[in-house]
This record gives C-alpha cells, structure tokens and sequence, in this order.
C-alpha cells in the first residue's frame, strides 16, 4: 500500500510539475490565511469577490489598502457573520453578503463542526448537525451588481467550489483570476481525481496554474 501511494503522490507531482507556469509576477496578501495572486491588473474599478470568510479577511482588506479595490465578501455561515461584525472589519469597500456562494440559488446544507469551538461550516449530505443558508451563483450575483465580468474571485467554500467552477468552464462567465481552496481529502467523499478534473477543465478554456501551496491554487486566464 505504501508503494502505491508513494507512485499516486509521485504522478501527483509530476502532473503540478508539467502544468505549472512561472513566468507571472505574484505577490501573497492576509495574515493568518494568505492568498497569492497576479496584481498586475487590479485597480480601484476592479471587481472582487470573495466567498468564504471565516475567521479572517486580512487577505481582503490587503486588497482595499493596496490596489482600492470594492470586495464582495459572501459567508452563510455563523463564524462568517461572527467575523464581519467586527468594528475593524467595517469598510465602505468591504460589502458583505450573508450567502453561500453555489452553482445554483437556493440553499445549501452545511455540516456543523464538531467541536464547539470550531469554525469551519463543510459541504455535507449527513442529516445530523446541518445548518441549511441561502445560497446565490455566481450569475445571480453579478446581475445583482450590475457585474459583466470579474477580475478576482477567491473562493474558500468547503466543497462547492467544484459546482462553481463546473459552471464557470461550461458557461463562460468572464473571471480573470480565480484563488481556490480545493478540499479532497480534507471533506470525506471528495476526492483527488475530482481536483485533477477541475483543473483540467480550467485548462481548457484557457486558464493557468500560477500558484499552489498544499490545496489552495491560484489560475490565471490568458
């Protein structure tokens, strides 16, 4: 078993060895969770959206100080909402929405974590411990801000970046640069190969692999 999974991580690395491109200058923003992007083209006038808060939006209160750019910040969750009604985190640039970013509107089900203290709210098909929250897509969104395009989203949303990203590569919604947190092996059920075809098809329509540290990948369309 060993040797099998010695030669999976090998391939796995060889694939992220082939498909990476390092010819983009980038620069890595937040405190306690960080992101990596391509700047080059952010400027006041850019659209950001940002789906999954957390416990932490120095990643996108970097973006306002550096670049001016408006953040549309998405999170149905308790932790989320916890964390927007932080007077430091107020900001006329900041505009926070309390929905799930998903490939359809509705609503989700979240897993409730297992420990009281806990913060992360999982994609989960368990009847027990589930939170149900509104959910928007992507279309939705930009047609309720009047958005034709976008220039960065980053998306840390706990399995339904799959869905999203299905519906980026089949519906050609514009988005520059995409920050991603892939979550196989980290959510039961998700697997690998579902990341692998993700990116595969981010490939085909143009984008590249311009950063990855552990699960959090960042794509770039040419």
């Amino acid at each position: 078993m060993n040797l099998i999974r010695s030669i999976k991580d090998l391939r796995h690395s060889l694939f992220y060895a082939a498909i990476s491109s390092r010819n983009h200058k980038t620069v890595t923003l937040g405190d306690k969770w960080t992101w990596t992007i391509d700047p080059s083209t952010l400027t006041p006038k850019s659209v950001v959206y940002s789906a999954g808060v957390g416990d932490d939006i120095s990643f996108e209160k970097q973006l306002v100080q550096e670049y001016g750019c408006e953040v549309i910040l998405l999170d149905p969750s308790p932790t989320g909402v916890q964390t927007m009604s932080h007077p430091d985190n107020q900001h006329p640039k900041l505009k926070f929405e309390q929905a799930g970013l998903s490939d359809r509107d509705g609503t989700i089900t979240l897993g409730v974590p297992d420990d009281p203290t806990g913060d992360s709210y999982f994609m989960t098909s368990s009847s027990e411990r589930i939170l149900t929250v509104p959910c928007w897509s992507l279309p939705t969104i930009m047609r309720n801000h009047g958005h034709s395009s976008i220039d960065l989203l980053k998306m840390d949303i706990e399995g339904f970046e799959y869905g999203v990203l299905t519906q980026i590569c089949q519906s050609g919604i514009a988005v520059r640069q995409i920050c991603v947190e892939f979550h196989h092996s980290i959510i039961a059920g998700i697997t690998r190969s579902q990341t692998i075809g993700a990116i595969l098809a981010l490939r085909k329509i143009g984008y590249r692999l311009i950063h990855r540290k552990d699960w959090d990948h960042t794509f770039l369309k040419e």
